[in-house]
């Protein structure tokens, strides 16, 4: 009897020890997500509305009758599309080149992971500055060192470059961590694998084709599933620098629902715009994942 009230006792300890964390979450994570869950199917004005009024499927039905709401879902689908594969490439490359034991790469390491740690709101400040028109380092480069005044642009003002200034700091920002994690999957590769190879007279494009890239399977999946996410959640550069202009060239899904939460007060739709954009990275990301899981196999 002593034994199985001691086992007991024994069980309790570790939920004690996870109790704050499991409150924590509940409070902080949990709860937030089923109310904003709740309200996505209510019609719900915070500002004048006592309490949410359960309206079912309506707030989703309205999203696809809302030209706003189709307009930032395209440019959500154009930034993803571009962003992904030159932060893929631009993170396999950079983790190659950083992975060689050439002379300098520390310092190289250096200038490119310090994005990782700089907010990007200041980033996007900082970028704001750079593609200025009448003072940005951009056009005075063009202008005063290529002499090529004619590429010139209002960088962010302008409807056929503004997504693309966007992703340019997306990438900025984002490729550090990339490179962080093509890495330690490099890293992980046995130096054996490349002395056999090289034994045998296998050049260095037959290593990444043959031998690199395939160890790096993997990799790819866990970077090409943080690449969409941070792609489909873009918000935070496009707030500090364009704030979805000129017109609605660059409003996306997450500025679109912050706007109907916060500026429109029709909170009901805003949860429910935020909720089909995690969906959306859901999705993607699982049939991502899918995808590298049955080229594995």
């Amino acid at each position: 009897m002593a034994k199985h009230v001691r086992r007991r006792s024994n069980y309790r300890v570790p939920w004690l020890f996870a109790l704050p964390a499991v409150l924590y979450m509940g409070a902080f994570l949990l709860y937030p997500l089923l109310s904003a869950l709740r309200i996505s199917f209510s019609e719900y004005n915070f500002v004048y509305s006592e309490k949410p009024i359960f309206n079912g499927l309506a707030n989703y039905v309205q999203l696809f009758n809302d030209p706003h709401f189709i307009v930032s879902f395209k440019n959500t689908v154009y930034y993803t599309l571009v962003f992904f594969p030159l932060f893929m490439l631009l993170s396999l490359f950079l983790a190659l080149l950083l992975n060689t034991k050439i002379k300098g790469t520390n310092i190289f390491q250096a200038a490119i992971l310090l994005p990782i740690v700089v907010p990007l709101s200041l980033a996007g400040i900082m970028f704001t500055w750079i593609f200025s028109q009448d003072f940005g380092i951009v056009n005075h480069i063009l202008a005063n060192v290529l002499h090529l005044p004619h590429l010139q642009r209002f960088w962010l003002g302008d409807v056929e470059t503004a997504m693309n200034s966007l992703v340019v700091v997306g990438l900025w920002k984002y490729v550090g961590f990339g490179i962080i994690l093509f890495l330690s999957g490099l890293k992980a590769i046995s130096e054996d694998i490349y002395e056999a190879a090289k034994v045998d007279g296998v050049n260095a494009w037959q290593n990444l084709i043959y031998i690199t890239l395939p160890n790096l399977k993997s990799s790819f999946s866990l970077v090409g599933i943080w690449g969409i996410i941070q792609a489909i959640k873009v918000y935070d550069q496009v707030v500090v620098m364009t704030n979805g202009g000129p017109g609605t060239a660059t409003s996306v899904l997450y500025l679109y629902a912050w706007k109907n939460a916060f500026t429109f007060f029709n909170m009901g739709l805003g949860e429910a715009i935020a909720f089909f954009t995690a969906a959306l990275a859901i999705v993607v990301s699982v049939f991502f994942n899918l995808v590298f899981k049955s080229e594995k196999r």
